[in-house]
This record gives structure tokens, C-alpha cells and sequence, in this order.
């Protein structure tokens, strides 16, 4: 993505939503982690985000902490969030495909 021209489509405290103007792929950063995503896989992730529950996927680890494990687009790469992040994570998500509706739908216009 370094030769990109990145708009950011939405930020907060961690996490932050570009996309390239030239040739649409976007960059989802939470923390210390990112994915770079096309928007087939943005949506699908969006949508795998929606149907998770933290109660429901939890998992005890081996410190005693119950986390999510997220599945990327990628099979050797995997995040495992707390509770709190999991629900940060997909706030973002939701809020930055809010956002970027939004704008393609006023750049129509």
C-alpha cells in the first residue's frame, strides 16, 4: 500500500479505515495489527465480524483468559482478543463501513 493515495475513511483511538483513491484497496489497522483487504474481502470480514458473539466463540487460554480468535482471509494468520478489544474491533468495523457507504453514496451524487 505504499505507493497508494490512502484516504482515511474512518478513525478512532485504535483503530483506523483507509482506502486508496486510485486502486480501492483498504487498510484496516487495530492496534498493532493490519490488514489490507479488496472490498470482496472487506465485506466478508464485516460480515463475519456481525455474526460473532465474544460469549459464544470464547475460548479459555493458557493464562486463564477467556479471548476470540479472529480469522483473517489468510489461514496462518489469526488474531486472539479479549472481550473489551473484540468488541472494540467490531464497533470499528461497523462504524467504518458505515462511513464508507456513506461517502461513495454522497460522491455519486
Amino acid at each position: 500500500m505504499s505507493a497508494c493515495h490512502t484516504e482515511i475513511i474512518y478513525q478512532n483511538e485504535d483503530f483506523v479505515f483507509t482506502r486508496c483513491q486510485d486502486c480501492g484497496r483498504m487498510g484496516l489497522m487495530y492496534r498493532q495489527a493490519m490488514i489490507a483487504f479488496d472490498e470482496l474481502n472487506f465485506d466478508a470480514f464485516r460480515r463475519y465480524m456481525l455474526r460473532m458473539d465474544f460469549d459464544a466463540e470464547k475460548y479459555p487460554f493458557f493464562d486463564g483468559l477467556d479471548r476470540v480468535v479472529i480469522e483473517t482471509y489468510h489461514p496462518d494468520v489469526q488474531f486472539t482478543l479479549l472481550e473489551e478489544e473484540f468488541y472494540w474491533l467490531k464497533a470499528g468495523v461497523i462504524e467504518a463501513d458505515n462511513h464508507l457507504k456513506l461517502i461513495d453514496m454522497i460522491r455519486k451524487l
